[in-house]
């Protein structure tokens, strides 16, 4: 992996004046890690020659993060016999006059190494696991298949952690002076382009709320106490979304047409049976309670082309996924998601949903549960960032919010276990069935990072064929004591 032109485009990454890169710590420790572990894995493969000028751009790269100057660092080393035979190598180095694909080349080599570092963490416990396949000295098949199963999990994790870690791509900066701002613009209007979103059905979230729905790479938390409607409102999301014109988003957005997919949305739930899944599909779809839908199934309708028909007319699908509680984690979701893009080629994926957080497992067990909690919490919002779709999620709240009477009655310190769950999710919302109608939801926003937050809301609900049937806006200010507790009754980590 580490050959002398990889050894060269470093000395023009970290030297070039004409680097368009901002050469920040996080580059030089970046490239520090790829050198390491190559040295490590390769000692005996590196050719002497080598050998010096990679001790000499692990020197620069070291004074550099340092935080010494390259000026600085070049004189140091001018001095040392080691190095002088690169005096001119290291000139023109810093002077070459290279277009900006060759910088954007070199940053794609070491993304891939960093990457490479990642996947062969754990080569030595993967290569254990191989050598007692082919020689057959495992203990038992039980033994074989899990210590297999943490290997490959753990590779995923690797790679999930890397991906989320990049650090290059985001060594970009901006002189509010000298710079142009185009590109930045660009990055603005590309982040808040109502066409990127994926809007939740209810007009008052997504035109009040969300500014136009669901963003991708964003974590979304809705928090309920049982029986509130987490999972309802979950699945009513999907299906508003999933038959919504969206042309309302995206005027530019290719017209739907029957027999092609356009969007999938991805429904992982630990909750609900598939068959439950299926019913909470259906009723709320075509307005049916379960007696009725009973009788529909039984003179003769047939239920699967009915919904079909509908997601066709939006040339949209839904795929739907059960596991039981705490069978599958965040590393096991990104496996559902690659099953999906191998099965829909090139379609986008709308939005992954999981009913819900508190059932997910982690790979890595921990000895408390809060700390599991917020580990699992981080890994559902690095998930959405690496495949660039939001991730919508439940969760549990104490029991203050099982009756309430008003959206001011919900905070987000009614969240239950780890109050990290509320600082890794992008969107807060929570949820609590009126103490006295129950065809009342109230709501309130506790946490926005794209929109308004403190707003509480009012869900009018037919829990009779599991259906949200509007919702309504009013905006509210909490009393400074109440801001002040909301926290109260959780331990922070």
């Amino acid at each position: 992996m580490i050959t002398e032109s990889f050894i060269n485009s470093c000395f023009t990454m970290v030297l070039n004046k004409n680097a368009r890169v901002k050469k920040t710590k996080a580059l030089y420790r970046d490239i520090l890690d790829i050198l390491k572990f190559s040295e490590e894995k390769e000692s005996f493969d590196i050719p002497v020659a080598v050998q010096s000028k990679l001790s000499c751009i692990r020197k620069i790269c070291t004074l550099l993060y340092d935080g010494r100057t390259v000026e600085n660092v070049l004189d140091s080393i001018a001095f040392s016999e080691n190095f002088k035979q690169y005096s001119d190598f290291l000139d023109i180095k810093i002077n070459e006059d290279l277009k900006e694909n060759v910088f954007q080349d070199i940053i794609k080599q070491l993304r891939l190494r960093k990457k490479i570092n990642a996947l062969f963490k754990n080569y030595d416990e993967l290569n254990n696991v191989l050598e007692s396949i082919k020689d057959g000295s495992f203990e038992s098949i039980d033994d074989l298949v899990e210590d297999y199963e943490v290997t490959i999990k753990t590779l995923y994790s690797n790679l999930m952690e890397s991906n989320r870690a990049i650090t290059i791509e985001a060594a970009a900066s901006l002189d509010l002076l000298k710079d142009d701002y185009e590109h930045v613009i660009e990055m603005i209007l590309k982040k808040y382009d109502r066409s990127n979103k994926t809007p939740t059905g209810f007009a008052e979230l997504d035109n009040n709320i969300l500014f136009g729905g669901y963003d991708p790479s964003r974590l979304y938390i809705w928090g309920g106490g049982s029986g509130a409607g987490k999972s309802t409102l979950l699945n009513n999301t999907i299906l508003r979304s999933a038959t919504a014109n969206i042309s309302l988003n995206d005027p530019n957005a290719r017209p739907p047409v029957m027999g092609e997919i356009h969007r999938v949305y991805v429904y992982v739930t630990c909750e609900n049976t598939i068959e439950e899944a299926l019913m909470r599909t259906y009723m709320p779809l075509f307005g049916r309670t379960i007696p009725q839908m009973l009788g529909d199934i039984a003179n003769g309708i047939d239920i699967r082309k009915q919904i079909k028909n509908e997601l066709a007319k939006h040339s949209t699908t839904i795929v739907m996924k059960y596991y039981p509680a705490m069978s599958i984690s965040s590393i096991d979701l990104m496996g559902v998601l690659d099953e999906v893009k191998e099965d829909y080629p090139g379609v986008k994926i709308a939005g992954l949903y999981v009913d819900y957080l508190d059932l997910l497992k982690t790979d890595t067990r921990y000895d408390l549960y809060r700390i599991e909690l917020g580990h699992i919490t981080l890994s559902l919002k690095t998930l959405a960032v690496q495949y660039n779709i939001p991730v919508i999620t439940a969760t549990q709240l104490g029991r203050s919010a099982y009756q309430v009477s008003d959206g001011k009655d919900l905070s987000v310190g009614q969240i239950s276990e780890s109050i990290k769950k509320v600082e890794h999710a992008d969107f807060v919302g929570l949820l609590g069935k009126d103490e006295v109608d129950n065809k009342i939801v109230h709501g309130m926003i506790g946490k926005n990072r794209s929109g308004e937050s403190n707003v509480s809301l009012e869900f009018s609900v037919d829990f009779s064929m599991f259906k949200y049937v509007n919702a309504t806006k009013s905006s509210i200010r909490q009393k400074p004591d109440k801001v002040k507790n909301q926290f109260e009754g959780i331990e922070i980590i």
